[in-house]
């Protein structure tokens, strides 16, 4: 068999394994198979009643939620400027592309109410595979499509592969029993390049060097989570430039879990082109649907989350992440007057205006992800935060623990 010619051109993109001239599936694979065909009262993977519940209940109601997207898209683009479009502000679901600041609102609005059908609804189309792939890496999108997720369970199974899965699923479940309220943005946030008196731009090094502002609060906790500090805070997370990162694929650092426990921040992906130098994503309301434990390669699903945050004015859960584009693996080179000025310039984009509708945040908080294998010169990475959140007078906790 393994001298036809037919059969080598399609073996890649068949899902068996060959060994010498047998086939077979994957040990992990063949185990999960023979478990269900016995049938759910013999198998480890799914408990009857789970699967009573995700077959009964769940997918028949992602259906639904689908069957109603494009009355949702209707909804949305008749409605999505009723907030800020008296003041010139458009804030519909479109692309966002790379050097265009902008703004934009997901929700439905049912006369004073906000479901977040939409979110769930795009969620619900990316897990079933429905996204058009052609050219998203043509225009710097990340997959949005859940099907590398799920692959990667098949192609090398892995425990927090499985959590990561199981949050996804966790958030099907619980927006099928109760659809949550409120309105998510995402807001890009750009300095421009060249200088104009009236705002804020790239600052280049005499910029800081000159600068007579004092020093602000900061403190250093070493235990603790970025996402359980006080509503009052806005998030920073150092992350990949692609917006979520490796979180549909095999990442699951800070910005991947967070993008798990916090479902909805994935709707970004579709729209949201890579973050540069000069820019920063930031993005309001995104619920927590779980707990989990764990880091990395322990990270683990640990449950039900009930997300107590209080909403603001504008039905915006006070949640506020805010996504800056880290260098990878820099070495010696972050050092360089360029790149020094490269990260304090990304930060100072994201608080150029660190309210989008003008109330300052009382504390900043710094995850640690400049910590990671390749980002380990903490010194001069808090150094660098003490003195560009001095600019915006607010009080900064770095956060030095694994999470």
């Amino acid at each position: 068999m393994e001298s036809r010619e037919d059969w080598k051109s399609v073996l890649a993109y068949l899902p068996v394994l060959v060994r010498s001239t047998n086939l077979f599936w994957p040990s992990k694979v063949a185990e999960a198979l023979k478990e269900m065909a016995q049938g759910l009262d013999h198998s480890r993977l799914i408990s009857r009643a789970e699967a009573a519940e995700w077959f009964g209940k769940v997918l028949p109601a992602l259906a639904n939620l689908l069957l109603q997207l494009p009355t949702l898209l209707e909804s949305h683009y008749q409605n999505a400027d009723y907030i800020l479009g008296k003041y010139g502000f458009k804030t519909s679901l479109r692309l966002l592309g790379s050097q265009e600041a902008g703004m934009v609102f997901l929700s439905q609005n049912n006369i004073d109410v906000a479901f977040q059908e939409l979110v769930g609804a795009l969620l619900a189309y990316a897990f079933f595979y429905l996204f058009p792939a052609t050219n998203r890496g043509a225009n710097y999108l990340r997959t949005i499509n859940f099907d590398e997720l799920l692959a990667s369970l098949y192609e090398g199974y892995s425990q927090k592969q499985e959590s990561k899965l199981k949050c996804i699923v966790h958030y099907f479940k619980r927006i099928c029993s109760c659809m949550p309220v409120g309105l998510l943005s995402f807001e890009r946030k750009v300095l421009p390049q060249d200088r104009h008196p009236l705002f804020k731009s790239y600052p280049e090094a005499d910029f800081w060097s000159k600068s007579v502002l004092p020093l602000c609060t900061f403190e250093v906790n070493s235990v603790g989570f970025i996402e359980e500090q006080s509503a009052d805070a806005l998030e920073v997370d150092f992350a990949n430039k692609y917006i979520g990162g490796g979180a549909l694929h095999r990442g699951c650092l800070q910005e991947e879990i967070r993008f798990m426990i916090n479902p909805e921040l994935i709707a970004g992906m579709l729209f949201l082109p890579s973050v540069a130098d000069n820019e920063a994503i930031e993005v309001i309301c995104a619920e927590r649907f779980c707990d989990y434990k764990g880091y990395a390669s322990s990270f683990r699903f640990a449950g039900d989350h009930a997300d107590k945050r209080h909403f603001d004015s504008f039905g915006r859960r006070i949640t506020r992440i805010v996504a800056i584009d880290a260098l990878c693996s820099p070495g010696m080179k972050q050092y360089a007057l360029k790149y020094l000025l490269r990260y304090v310039a990304g930060d100072h984009a994201d608080k150029r205006r660190l309210d989008s509708f003008g109330r300052r945040n009382t504390r900043i908080i710094a995850i640690d992800a400049l910590c990671w294998p390749g980002m380990k010169q903490y010194a001069l990475k808090c150094l660098l935060q003490y003195v560009k959140f001095a600019l915006e007078q607010v009080e900064c906790t770095e956060n030095s623990s694994s999470s």
